[in-house]
């Protein structure tokens, strides 16, 4: 009996540092967007140019930290009814998904 307890405890704290890693790739997304919005704050660069690097670079960062939401998200349904090992899928999928993004983005 103590054995599933034990088991229990692993997937339960499994899925909170999943859940609080999972947060930070979600932000992660949402701080480059805002990130590069400010930076390229310039009178000396033509507002056609910060558009083009704009839509390059933080849209594509911006687009995946979404998808890493709604990942997120439905791993955190699953958790909250109980379904945990299916959750644990979920949140892995989205560090999965986040470490392709890095890997895609850098070539």
């Amino acid at each position: 009996m103590a054995e599933i307890s034990a088991y229990k405890k692993q997937i339960d704290w499994g899925c909170r540092i999943l859940i609080v890693l999972d947060m930070l790739v979600v932000l992660s997304g949402y701080f480059s967007w805002f990130r590069t919005k400010y930076q390229l704050v310039s009178p000396l660069i033509p507002r056609s140019t910060v558009s083009e690097i704009f839509l390059d670079i933080a849209d594509i960062q911006f687009k995946y930290a979404i998808v890493a939401a709604v990942i997120f998200t439905a791993g955190l349904l699953l958790y909250s009814f109980g379904k945990k090992i299916l959750a644990l899928w979920f949140f892995s999928a989205v560090l999965l998904f986040f470490l392709l993004n890095q890997l895609l983005f850098r070539m």
